[in-house]
């Protein structure tokens, strides 16, 4: 699946729209080079899930797990 976006803010609203969407239990893995709007998407993404707590940059993190 590809997405073109154009500012975060869009990034995030489709990470929101993805989290409403997946099914409980399903594993993402998203790469891209500094800046590409990896943490953007992941805000966006525990939104459309219910999480209200901080995303952090996953950069680098082995493992961010978000209850």
């Amino acid at each position: 699946m590809e997405f073109i976006t154009n500012s975060p803010e869009e990034t995030e609203k489709i990470g929101a729209a993805i989290g409403k969407i997946i099914p409980a239990g399903t594993v993402l893995a998203y790469r891209g080079d500094l800046g590409a709007g990896k943490t953007a998407f992941t805000r966006g993404l525990a939104a459309g899930l219910g999480y209200k707590g901080r995303v952090t940059s996953p950069t680098f993190a082995i493992v961010n797990e978000y209850e």
